[in-house]
């Protein structure tokens, strides 16, 4: 079965300029912006082949503003460049938004994070 999420991770930060990504948030988060966070929620996979995952990216920054960017952004580039790209080993032969970018609290009152949710169809290459 493939990472997706490594796969996710390595895509962003290597198509969405100037941005870091991981599926954990560093320590010093505030001082590393913008950053992605990439985490799976689940999704059937059908034991051999086919994988749906379900992924949430958050998207930080130091504004709400720029957060909203960069989740609409990510969007974007998640929409028009991935679909049907090979990458991390897997074949993304569909992308949906499930819940578009929204703001969502962040225990930091010095960063900003919007959130969506999507839905992936991979195989492996």
């Amino acid at each position: 079965m493939i990472d997706v999420e490594a796969a996710l991770v390595a895509w962003l930060e290597n198509n969405v300029a100037g941005v870091h990504a991981s599926t954990e948030t560093p320590s010093d988060l505030d001082d590393r912006l913008p950053w992605l966070q990439v985490v799976r929620l689940g999704g059937p996979y059908d034991g051999f082949r086919r994988d749906q995952p379900t992924v949430d990216i958050s998207a930080f920054a130091a504004t709400g503003p720029a957060a909203s960017d960069l989740a609409l952004q990510v969007q974007e580039a998640l929409h028009t460049q991935l679909w049907g790209a090979t990458t991390g080993g897997a074949v993304f032969s569909r992308v949906e938004t499930r819940t578009g970018p929204h703001k969502v609290p962040y225990d930091n009152p010095a960063l900003r994070r919007y959130e969506a949710t999507y839905a992936f169809v991979i195989h492996p290459a």
